[in-house]
């Protein structure tokens, strides 16, 4: 959507950069988002790849938009919490709609198979739940989440400016130059 350059988007999900976001503590969330974006700037100068400053000023807007207006930080900020209480999907929806796909034979089973697949996994979910402290089964081993250390974001930053100077080559412009009107000039002259 904000196409940004996929060199910068590797420099951004590279761990400890924007994924710092999710592990600080909430009320330096804002802070956080100009510790990131001078990060991202920082590893970009040192790889010789632009940063795309129009660019990143537009998923920023979004970010502050959809992530840190309509939502508490809470729901997506995991600083402070056990790494075993951390969901390994951002929606307890989505395990059962991965499970749910994986049982339909077709993607728009008739009301009977949809019905059947959902009793089956219910009923494989309470005989889960009664094995497991009965010693009958044992809780499924799943990968652990490493999450990122949290930073130290200096107090300094909240009095840096906002992204505001062009970091970026200018595109060339459609209109013509000096060069064009003198080249323009000889030609006529020629005719």
């Amino acid at each position: 959507r904000f196409l940004i350059a996929e060199e910068e988007c590797s420099i951004a999900m590279t761990c400890e950069v924007l994924d710092i976001l999710t592990v600080i503590d909430h009320s330096l969330v804002e802070q956080g988002v100009k510790w990131v974006t001078r990060e991202i700037r920082q590893h970009c100068n040192e790889a010789g790849i632009e940063y795309s400053l129009a660019k990143w000023q537009g998923f920023w807007e979004y970010l502050k938009r959809a992530w840190l207006g309509q939502s508490d930080i809470s729901v997506w900020d995991v600083a402070g919490l056990n790494n075993e209480l951390v969901a390994r999907t951002n929606n307890p929806l989505e395990r059962f709609n991965r499970e749910g796909n994986n049982r339909f034979p077709r993607p728009r089973p008739i009301m009977a198979t949809f019905v059947d697949v959902l009793k089956t996994i219910s009923a494989e979910y309470v005989q889960r739940l009664h094995d497991v402290p009965h010693g009958q089964a044992r809780r499924p081993q799943r990968e652990r989440i490493q999450l990122p250390e949290p930073v130290e974001i200096p107090e300094d930053i909240a009095d840096e400016p906002e992204d505001d100077e062009p970091v970026i080559a200018e595109l060339p412009s459609d209109s013509p130059t000096d060069e064009d009107d003198e080249s323009d000039e000889d030609n006529e002259e020629d005719q």
